[in-house]
């Protein structure tokens, strides 16, 4: 009976200094490991900026609508490419194109801001995805660098 006695009242004891040392070392690695957000100030991003020449007067951006059955035509005038998906009526003349504004900006005729070949994609709705995607593909084949896409 006496040994029981003692068994009950033995009071356990727990050492909490080693999970306090784990806790600590837990919290230094996670804050030595832990990428910090980049601050905005030192990303590499351009923002638009207002032109050089404000008296710069832009040459027309060339217009490439897409039907509603993927017909392709290049300002207003059909491009006869047989629904090829390579384009390369298209490309031909959007190449042809940016080689006479090329020519323009190396005679010093006109500012790269003025004579650089843009192009709009209009699309139809009910149009199939692929034909804006080839027309895109044709653009970056001819080195056009600056599209931009409107829908009806």
């Amino acid at each position: 009976m006496d040994t029981f006695k003692r068994i009950l009242d033995d009071v356990d004891e727990v050492d909490l200094t080693p999970m306090i040392d784990v806790t600590f070392l837990l919290l230094i690695y996670f804050m030595v490991t832990t990428m910090l957000k980049q601050p905005e100030a030192e990303l590499s991003i351009q923002l638009p900026g207002k032109p050089q020449n404000s008296d710069a007067k832009p040459m027309e951006m060339l217009k490439v609508r897409v039907g509603d059955e993927g017909e392709v035509y290049l300002n207003g005038s059909e491009i006869e490419d047989g629904f090829d998906l390579t384009m390369p009526d298209l490309v031909a003349n959007l190449k042809t194109q940016k080689g006479m504004r090329d020519q323009l900006i190396s005679s010093g005729a006109r500012s790269k801001e003025e004579a650089e070949l843009k192009v709009e994609i209009e699309s139809s709705g009910i149009a199939e995805h692929q034909s804006s995607i080839s027309v895109l593909n044709a653009c970056s084949s001819a080195g056009v660098n600056k599209v931009t896409f409107t829908f009806q």
